[in-house]
């Protein structure tokens, strides 16, 4: 009786933590809900990586400006940022900026504002951060961002310990895969995926 109740314990628990994993990576982040707050961690366990979107709006009022940061929890960690979609028509009053510590990673406007295809970074220190911000009239913008853990000190990203090598090389936790978002940079890791996900 006991090893079927210590089974027992050990499938909730274990259903638990998928479906807490599940309700994580399904969860919407709005940029406009964290303006200023502190920095978000990424770490290889509880959070591999996210992805967030300007907002559940599409209108802002004149003179908004929003930051956000995120950070790795280890310092031979990197993040992989890449932009999904970017509609920002009021170019270039309206922009958005990247930052690699204090690094503009961005630097083409074109990578600012408009409706450029997905591009992606990866990040050289453990910080990335975000500003969004608009001009002197009501403006409508949009955009969507993934990001994901490198783990670049990890030889040869083994699959067997929860990891996933792109086709690029950045090495990214296997969690991420087949989760709707370009965590890759190159997207491998939303290719030869089922309907069903995971």
């Amino acid at each position: 009786m006991a090893r079927i109740n210590r089974y027992t314990i050990l499938t909730v628990l274990v259903l638990f933590i998928e479906f807490t994993n599940a309700r994580a990576a399904n969860e919407k982040i709005f940029m406009d809900k964290l303006c200023g707050s502190g920095a978000i961690v990424l770490d290889g366990d509880v959070k591999p990586g996210t992805a967030f979107q300007l907002s559940s709006s599409t209108k802002f009022q004149p003179n908004f400006s929003c930051t956000i940061k995120f950070r790795t929890a280890q310092p031979t960690q990197r993040l992989v940022v890449t932009v999904e979609q970017l509609n920002i028509a009021d170019c270039p009053s309206d922009t958005l900026r990247i930052y690699d510590g204090t690094t503009l990673l961005n630097q083409d406007v074109k990578q600012q504002c408009g409706s450029p295809s997905s591009f992606t970074f990866t990040t050289k220190t453990t910080e990335a951060s975000f500003t969004f911000a608009t001009g002197k009239t009501t403006k409508t913008a949009s955009f969507k961002i993934a990001m994901a853990i490198h783990f670049a000190a990890v030889p040869s990203c083994p699959q067997n310990l929860g990891f996933y090598l792109c086709k690029n090389k950045n090495c990214i936790s296997k969690s991420l895969k087949c989760d709707a978002h370009d965590h890759c940079g190159d997207a491998t890791d939303e290719f030869s995926c089922s309907m069903v996900g995971k």
